[in-house]
């Protein structure tokens, strides 16, 4: 019979310790501000609520999962990644997704923030066209940092 507090059972808390944390250790870049959200009837021009980036060491990414339209034929939504500044807004890259129509994620990646900085995406168009018009549903949006 044994006790607990044995040097057995200590070794084998700490292999299942070691194993548990393993997945930790093997992911890939670890986003330290995360927000979620959803979209109900945005149209070309709607805007997220700001996000400041605290240095984490992932890309800006945006993910929408979920898309749907008012209008059948409207496949596509185009975002882009805005940077609040004094001034004019200083806007990156826009990423057209698709995939969030079809039941999957769609996802836009720009490179590293800055620390400190507000961040928020912008819808610049809705199926292809950028006057208001066709609206856009998400069941879920992602921002991380």
């Amino acid at each position: 019979m044994s006790k607990f507090g044995t040097r057995n059972t200590w070794k084998r808390i700490g292999m299942v310790a070691s194993i548990a944390t393993l997945p930790l250790a093997l992911a890939g870049p670890a986003w330290a501000v995360v927000k979620y959200s959803y979209i109900q009837g945005g149209v070309a021009g709607f805007t997220s609520h700001y996000v400041t980036d605290d240095g984490g060491t992932g890309p800006n990414k945006v993910d929408f999962t979920g898309c749907h339209t008012d209008s059948g034929s409207t496949r596509s939504v185009t975002v882009q990644l805005r940077r609040a500044v004094v001034g004019p807004d200083t806007g990156f890259d826009e990423k057209t997704y698709t995939a969030c129509f079809n039941g999957g994620t769609s996802s836009g990646e720009w490179g590293a923030g800055s620390e400190g900085h507000d961040y928020y995406f912008r819808i610049t168009e809705v199926g292809g066209s950028s006057v208001v018009g066709p609206s856009i549903s998400v069941d879920q949006t992602r921002m991380s940092f």
